[in-house]
């Protein structure tokens, strides 16, 4: 699967790192060519100077071949003006915005190309699991300094936690229940909320953790 990384700070190489770990086809766009250095300790992620603004240097680059493309700068105007590129003009199938400005966030909407809008406080991108392949618990993306990851588990049918309350899981409280995406619809958790198979767990957690809420919603 390809994925087109515009943005290399912090963010841009955090997501680069999970998805190359998964053996996932990264480009990464970067104008800063100080910032580039660090993708050195990544050499199976192409690391590329340049605008991720630029139609042709997208073009080039293979954007029209890619899966997902994760717009991830500093700027919201490059991030709308990139989601915008990739979705009208190159048909991506999934684009993904990274919102710096909570003022901005209603900007960045369907019809200006972003599928899916995160800030760092809910963080970037829960639906990588939709079009990658990184099995059944999702590190989706490592947090500051990679403590704690934002993770999906599905539940599985035969799961004893069908049918059940949240809050007779029992869960650590090191694991904290964000979401619950049920037949396209979002569900905010609470103690009474019951799961049902085939519902996606979205929770962010310690990463010694998340093997724990897989175990019981599996």
């Amino acid at each position: 699967m390809y994925v087109l990384i515009i943005g290399g700070g912090k963010v841009g190489f955090n997501l680069a790192c999970a998805l190359a770990q998964d053996q996932e086809e990264v480009t990464v766009i970067e104008r800063d060519r100080a910032a580039l250095e660090k993708f050195k300790e990544l050499p199976q992620v192409k690391a590329v100077q340049g605008d991720g603004t630029d139609p042709r240097l997208l073009e080039h680059l293979g954007i029209t071949r890619a899966r997902v493309v994760a717009a991830v700068t500093g700027s919201d105007v490059d991030n709308l003006t990139a989601a915008l590129l990739a979705k009208r003009q190159f048909g991506v199938p999934r684009v993904v915005a990274r919102v710096n400005n909570l003022k901005n966030e209603w900007l960045f909407t369907r019809a200006r190309g972003v599928d899916f809008a995160a800030n760092g406080a809910r963080i970037i991108a829960q639906v990588m699991q939709e079009e990658l392949s990184l099995g059944e618990l999702v590190t989706l993306l490592k947090l500051e300094g990679g403590e704690i990851s934002l993770v999906e588990e599905e539940v599985a049918s035969a799961s004893r936690a069908v049918g059940k309350r949240l809050a007779e899981l029992n869960l650590p409280g090191e694991i904290v229940l964000a979401a619950i995406l049920r037949e396209g619809k979002i569900v905010i958790p609470r103690g009474e909320t019951r799961l049902a198979a085939g519902d996606k767990v979205l929770a962010l957690a310690y990463s010694e953790h998340a093997r724990v809420l897989e175990k019981i919603l599996a």
